[in-house]
């Protein structure tokens, strides 16, 4: 929805900006809780496609998650799920994890 893609910021209507995370299943992906995360900022320029690892909350409702942006989810073999979620990034954590997070 064209609508999900603005949020009102001090007034003035801002784009939202959009991740890209990979999950084995979305029953795997924890709702309204911290998590650690491997996301990639969708974001045009430069630093389009650079994955970032952070602690965030995820929610499938935007009602959910206040200040929230958006974030589209794929399985492991890349195939997109065909809602978007919405996420709230708390801190970053750090470079890429070689291994995948708890």
């Amino acid at each position: 929805m064209i609508s999900d893609l603005f949020a009102g910021r001090k007034g003035k209507k801002e784009m939202k900006k959009e991740y890209l995370t990979f999950v084995s299943s979305l029953e795997g992906l924890p709702e309204n809780q911290e998590i650690q995360l491997v996301i990639r900022d969708l974001t045009p320029g430069p630093q389009k496609y650079d994955a970032r690892y952070v602690k965030a909350i995820v929610s499938s409702s935007p009602e959910k998650l206040s200040d929230n942006d958006i974030l589209w989810v794929r399985s492991q073999v890349g195939v997109l799920y065909p809602e978007p979620w919405y996420i709230k990034i708390i801190i970053e954590i750090g470079e890429y994890p070689a291994e995948a997070p708890d």
